[in-house]
């Protein structure tokens, strides 16, 4: 495949139905097959609540970058946009934390597929249900697919998202009715004595909740390729969000009336953890009601709906690697495109570090976690961006968030919170993990001294929270639950405070937006 150096040939061919399943396409993956599982082990009935207040961060967070969206449509946006606002330091840690979340994501839905492969094709998974040698393969072959998918061109990568987000849609609802129709124990939501109120929020990044919501972006993400995208984008992200909470809610109503308890005690949650659930839990329950049919379908579907997302993930991912390369974090070779304009060689590093994610994260549990924060860590600098923008008069040409002075910091102090949710040492391994993003502002070499600073509210919230969640209820409980909650919270309205007045100048930003938006 050609390549030509060219950044201007991003086509503008997806409209409101293609961006919105897109979302959808993110958002419903394995998530709605393995997360009411976890959230129940964790939560218990309280997963409800879980759900809700996952659901309801995610929809503060989804209004921010719907109005960032229509301020700034351009391909990877979300990986843009404190690069224009904070400066080098800052771009280069979100785009860092950006670009590991998303391509964490195809890996995790990929394993996710073959876990219910596994039903009909023995020896992909292990008795401990991590990939065998011969899963992997079978995985890194799927990425591959998806690349040679990707690399045809976004029209082809559309069609193939609509078809498969319509299937994603439909398959949970019908299931969660037949669960409900055919055994519903209301007995299963007074089973709450085990359960610890941290377990609510616990659940949120630790059973996939956040993971759930955070495809939301993937219109933001493929802004840059929309028709309208003022008025496109933010509706596209509403419409997926509202889709997929209540899609979520109903699976995990569903899930838990329905649950059978076989061998365990009935209300040891904890249990289902390691139960024959964790093989496969809708399938399972649907098997253990006696649904053959729907077993039938959930196993079809098991299979392919993960795949859909991983391929969607491709595509967004590839996006946010092209806007990397444009604000000078890579060598501008992996920006350009092939004669379908793509950016081949930004699909090629993705099926690259898509792979080594297989090897040290054989299992879905074990990389959801991960795979939240990185992305949520990146969350956080929508709201500063927001508000500076706002603070420089960068108006929104479609959508503007309504109330900014009230669900700006909310959304940047929920988007802290998720990451300290997670518990120690996961916060320490996150941060580590983000902080490293700041080679790519060495490589960058530009203005240190005034990017560092632009970036100090980062940097300290990335010191603080594995403190924090050290010190707090999800670490040695010095700082016992709910005032833990309340200490982070203000810290992160502080961090806000300050991040908000770290703005590059208005002439830079101006001659930012002329090199970012194309």
């Amino acid at each position: 495949m050609s390549a030509t150096i060219n950044f201007l040939m991003l086509k503008r061919e997806l409209g409101i139905i293609d961006l919105t399943m897109s979302s959808v396409t993110g958002m419903i993956g394995s998530g709605w097959l393995f997360s009411a599982l976890y959230a129940s082990s964790i939560a218990g009935p309280y997963s409800i609540i879980s759900w809700i207040v996952g659901s309801l961060i995610v929809a503060v967070l989804a209004l921010i970058y719907a109005d960032l969206s229509g301020r700034m449509p351009t391909a990877g946006a979300a990986a843009a946009y404190p690069f224009l606002t904070n400066g080098d330091a800052a771009g280069s840690i979100n785009a860092w934390s950006l670009f590991l979340g998303y391509a964490s994501t195809p890996p995790l839905e990929v394993i996710a597929s073959i876990t219910y492969m596994n039903f009909v094709m023995p020896g992909l998974i292990n008795s401990s249900g991590m990939l065998t040698l011969r899963g992997m393969l079978i995985a890194i072959s799927l990425l591959f697919v998806f690349f040679i998918i990707n690399a045809m061109g976004i029209r082809h990568t559309s069609k193939v998202n609509n078809y498969i987000s319509y299937l994603k849609i439909g398959i949970p609802i019908i299931t969660s009715f037949f669960f409900i129709s055919t055994m519903f124990s209301i007995s299963n939501f007074s089973y709450v004595s085990s359960v610890h109120p941290e377990g609510i929020f616990t659940a949120i990044p630790d059973a996939g909740i956040a993971f759930s919501f955070l495809g939301f972006r993937q219109a933001v993400e493929l802004s840059g390729e929309a028709k309208n995208p003022q008025r496109t984008v933010p509706i596209a992200i509403m419409l997926s969000v509202a889709i997929a909470s209540g899609i979520y809610l109903l699976v995990q109503v569903a899930f838990i009336g329905s649950l059978k308890w076989f061998s365990l005690t009935p209300g040891d949650w904890s249990g289902l953890y390691n139960s024959a659930y964790s093989s496969g839990p809708m399938l399972v329950l649907a098997s253990a009601l006696g649904l053959g049919a729907l077993a039938s379908v959930l196993l079809f579907d098991g299979v392919v709906s993960p795949l859909g997302t991983s391929n969607v993930y491709q595509t967004s991912t590839s996006r946010v690697v092209y806007r990397i390369s444009r604000m000078g974090f890579l060598t501008k070779k992996i920006g350009t495109l092939n004669s379908n304009s793509v950016p081949f060689y930004a699909l090629l590093l993705d099926f690259f570090v898509m792979s080594l994610f297989i090897l040290p994260f054989p299992s879905w549990y074990d990389l959801v976690s991960v795979n939240s924060d990185l992305t949520i860590i990146a969350y956080m600098t929508g709201p500063i961006s927001l508000v500076i923008m706002n603070q420089l008069g960068i108006a929104p040409k479609g959508f503007k968030l309504p109330l900014a002075k009230i669900l700006a910091p909310l959304g940047f102090v929920f988007s802290i919170l998720i990451i300290y949710w997670s518990g120690y040492p996961t916060t320490l391994y996150m941060s580590i993990i983000a902080l490293a993003g700041l080679v790519l502002f060495i490589f960058a070499r530009r203005s240190p001294l005034k990017s560092l600073v632009g970036a100090s509210y980062m940097i300290f919230i990335l010191i603080f929270v594995p403190v924090a969640s050290f010190l707090g209820s999800y670490g040695i409980g010095l700082f016992p639950f709910p005032y833990d909650i309340a200490i982070v919270a203000v810290a992160s309205l502080g961090a806000f405070a300050i991040g908000t007045r770290l703005y590059v100048p208005s002439a830079d930003m101006s001659d930012r937006i002329k090199e970012t938006v194309n």
